[in-house]
């Protein structure tokens, strides 16, 4: 029998062996760190895609209910109901405790309680009246042109009022603080706005700044500076020429005060002429 010796590995033998065992080890290593790190890379990139998604659905989203409630608020503003006002430039006035109104205010007739409706010249906001009579002189409206021609809802007809000049007069100041006052038929009443209309010739003479004073006296208190509250002070719609016999602008009066009672005055004309002239004065309220 022959029996073969089992040599023990030579030194070089064992290093080499470990240097090969050594390199499997090293490039397996490397190889699972390679792995690791695509996975990682893929992970990463596959939540930044997810991350995306969300962020670009929660946008929608966003811009979708964005989108939902303007369309909702603007369907609720169409809806709100606006309270029918005289329409106009609002002006001035005071207001104590207004009364209720309902609806559109409407044109009252000026139709005088005594059936009288009074002129007046050389008169101004809140001081008492000097009366006005027919003729061509100083205080004077000329006979067929009286104060009820500016109530009777007729444009055809007028009032001239020569004011502190003679007919033959020509200056800026002729007819200017004239007008007239009356106590209602109807009785108190409310006024929230005020029209002017043109006579049938001269433009010159045409009524620019007008007063509208209110009172709940009667009579002879009616003269006195003392009865009258101011309700209005400004233009009277009539700064743009609407022609012969033709009405001005509605002006709307903040006014909350009820008068039966009404003066009204002229402190403006359009240019130098012997008087003021206008075919209607309008009260408009409730």
């Amino acid at each position: 029998m022959i029996t073969k010796s089992i040599q023990d590995p030579s030194p070089v033998e064992v290093l080499e062996t470990q240097s090969i065992n050594s390199e499997i080890c090293i490039k397996t290593t490397v190889a699972r760190s390679k792995t690791s790190y695509v996975d990682r890379r893929k992970i990463r990139k596959f939540s930044f895609v997810i991350l995306w998604t969300t962020v670009t659905v929660f946008i929608v989203l966003l811009a979708i209910l964005l989108v939902t409630n303007a369309k909702h608020s603007v369907t609720e503003t169409t809806t709100v109901i606006t309270p029918t006002a005289v329409s106009t430039t609002a002006l001035s006035s005071s207001a104590i405790s207004a009364p209720t109104t309902t609806g559109m205010a409407s044109q009252l007739q000026l139709v005088s309680a005594d059936g009288t409706i009074r002129g007046v010249y050389n008169t101004t906001v809140g001081a008492s009246s000097t009366a006005s009579t027919a003729g061509t002189g100083v205080g004077q409206y000329t006979a067929n042109d009286p104060p009820a021609n500016a109530c009777d809802n007729d444009t055809s007809t007028k009032y001239l009022n020569l004011g502190s000049c003679n007919q033959t007069d020509n200056s800026s100041l002729c007819g200017l603080n004239t007008g007239f006052y009356l106590e209602l038929q109807r009785g108190s009443s409310l006024v929230t706005g005020i029209q002017s209309c043109t006579a049938n010739d001269s433009s010159e003479r045409d009524p620019l700044v007008v007063s509208l004073e209110g009172s709940n006296l009667s009579g002879t208190n009616l003269t006195l500076g003392t009865s009258w509250s101011l309700i209005y002070n400004g233009t009277s719609g009539l700064d743009t020429d609407p022609g012969r016999s033709s009405c001005g602008s509605i002006q709307s009066i903040n006014n909350s005060v009820q008068y039966k009672s009404y003066r009204f005055l002229v402190f403006g004309k359009r240019s130098t002429s012997n008087s003021v002239q206008y075919s209607e004065v309008r009260l408009f309220g409730y």
